[in-house]
């Protein structure tokens, strides 16, 4: 019996066993269930914020977005906007959904002033320009507590375009093929397509770069690859051969795979040297309204930064016209200051005479500038630039300017909507700095007349042959920016840059020694005869040999009245 006894308790208290266990795990079960329940609730909740988060990233993530789109318009047209026209930039609507809403759209200038820098890297690596940083801020608050603050920065930076070798604006593609040989050691910028090819050897010492496509082409030759191949320093300074472009590889018998790899082959061969569009070049825009705004001929709106300026000019294209800055304007012979009042000016400065252009088969109307006379009396303004016009299209104006081989130690500029004709040595003498002084030239278009102009008098004896006027040595120290008379097309060239500055004389064995920058923004609107070569019967000149330089001189010290290209890029950005 007792036996018995314990084995019926041993199976009760297995069975009480079994019940606790079994309560237990149904808690243990519970609490599980409860804490996935909690987790689940937990992840509905997180995956909701999540969710309402991202609609306010990217609804302020649109909002800096159109503040840069509407950041650039503004720029566009007023390069310097107050606080109250940057606020006047409307806060964008909160998209679709009524629940996000702005706690705070601003945009403001982050320095006080513009500060000056030189590019590092990228596709403007090499260039200095003064930049001023502009802070687009948007902060969405979405439902349920949800937040997103995004900081935006837009970089305007205005680029001196003289510290090109040679630039070419859009509209106006650029080409390069000398003759004879020729090294440059400037930098080489074009806003469309470059043209580049050797007639016998050219060598560049710069960076060669567009916002186009490089091509070792010329568009009035079929022929592909034109002529012989350019050499171009790398980043180390050592030249290497462009026997490959953007469209076909070294040898130009295949085309490219991808333009990423023309982009790979000139990045090797060249080190950042040698760069088009598809390495990211961007214009540079010279700062008149209307390029900012796709136009279908950019080249004619260029042009207006030399012409007078109209009644019907907006303020932001008066402001742009290099016109309104000049201290001192001459004006059909008659002179006045900035502000419109009289000038008088010393007897003989300026003189009107007519001579003959054998290239435009034209007699000119000359105002005829006596620099020195201007110089040696102190009528050249205080700021050193100068606007020459003349308004009366039928007598065909132009201005020469003589007696220019000592400029004021400041620096001078001369503008001009007419062509302009530089007689004789220009900005030769050596100025206190111990150098010549800065100096720039721009007109419709520009022609150098030899030291041997004035003294034969050939102003007489435009209408004979070329050979009839034989040049001397002449030396121009100053930038020019000016336009060649057409585009070059199919078996008809416009003489190229290397034909950029004009000629009347027969140079044959005699020197044109340049110093500056070359900048064509335009085709030209007045002087319009088309480039003829030596070998047309109607030729009126014979080239001279090319001494030609960039002046680094203005590298720290441009022209006066030095136009600014713009670059507005996306600077930095970040979360907070």
């Amino acid at each position: 019996m007792r036996a018995l006894r314990t084995a019926g308790a041993i199976a009760s208290e297995e069975r009480g066993a079994a019940l606790v266990m079994t309560l237990l795990v149904l808690v243990v079960l519970t609490a599980f269930g409860l804490t996935l329940v909690a987790m689940g609730m937990t992840e509905v909740a997180v995956s909701s914020n999540w969710r309402d988060y991202s609609k306010d990233f990217y609804a302020a993530e649109a909002a800096t977005e159109s503040g840069v789109v509407s950041l650039r318009n503004l720029l566009a047209t007023t390069p310097t906007p107050t606080q109250t026209e940057l606020n006047g930039i409307a806060t964008p609507p909160t998209l679709s959904d009524p629940r996000l809403t702005f706690a705070a759209y601003t945009i403001n200038a982050v320095t006080p002033t513009a500060y000056r820098k030189t590019f590092a890297t990228g596709p403007y690596s090499g260039l200095f320009g003064w930049i001023q940083d502009y802070r687009i801020q948007a902060q969405v608050n979405g439902q349920g507590g949800t937040r997103a603050k995004l900081n935006q920065v837009l970089q305007y930076t205005r680029v001196p375009l003289f510290q090109f070798g040679i630039f070419y604006g859009k509209g106006v593609d650029l080409e390069l093929r000398p003759g004879v040989a020729m090294t440059f050691n400037g930098r080489i910028f074009a806003n469309s397509n470059l043209h580049i090819a050797a007639g016998s050897t050219l060598q560049i010492a710069g960076s060669v770069k567009a916002a186009g496509n490089i091509y070792r082409s010329i568009k009035s030759d079929p022929s592909y690859p034109a002529g012989n191949n350019p050499e171009i320093a790398d980043a180390n300074g050592t030249l290497q051969t462009l026997n490959f472009d953007h469209t076909y590889q070294t040898g130009f018998t295949q085309l490219w795979a991808s333009a990423s790899a023309w982009a790979n082959q000139a990045t090797q061969s060249f080190g950042g040297q040698v760069q088009d569009s598809t390495m990211g070049v961007g214009q540079i825009i010279p700062p008149l309204p209307g390029l900012f705004e796709n136009p279908s001929n950019p080249d004619v709106v260029s042009h207006q930064l030399i012409e007078m300026v109209q009644p019907s000019d907006s303020p932001a294209l008066k402001a742009a016209k290099l016109y309104s800055g000049a201290g001192l304007r001459i004006v059909d012979g008659v002179a006045t200051d900035q502000s419109g009042s009289a000038v008088p000016l010393p007897a003989n400065a300026v003189t009107a005479r007519t001579f003959y252009d054998a290239r435009e088969l034209k007699t000119m109307t000359s105002y005829d500038i006596d620099v020195n006379v201007l110089r040696t009396n102190g009528a050249l303004p205080s700021n050193g630039v100068v606007y020459v016009a003349g308004t009366n299209t039928a007598a065909n104006p132009v201005v020469r300017l003589v007696n220019g081989s000592q400029l004021p130690n400041q620096g001078l500029t001369f503008i001009s909507q007419n062509p302009i004709y530089i007689a004789g040595d220009y900005n030769t003498a050596i100025g206190a700095s111990g150098t010549h002084p800065p100096a720039a030239v721009l007109a419709d278009a520009v022609t150098v007349l030899s030291n041997a102009w004035a003294p034969n008098n050939y102003d007489s004896k435009g209408a004979q042959v070329y050979q009839n006027r034989v040049a001397s040595d002449t030396t121009v120290n100053a930038a020019i920016a000016t336009g060649p008379s057409a585009e070059s097309t199919s078996g008809n060239s416009n003489g190229l840059a290397n034909n950029l500055v004009r000629f009347l004389e027969d140079w044959s064995n005699k020197t044109f020694g340049y110093s500056g920058s070359l900048v064509a923004l335009w085709h030209s609107q007045q002087a319009t005869a088309p480039w003829r070569p030596v070998t047309s019967p109607t030729s009126y000149y014979y080239p001279p040999n090319r001494i030609w330089s960039y002046d680094t001189l203005f590298d720290t010290t441009p022209p006066p009245g030095t136009p600014m290209g713009i670059i507005m890029i996306k600077g930095p950005w970040s979360q907070s």
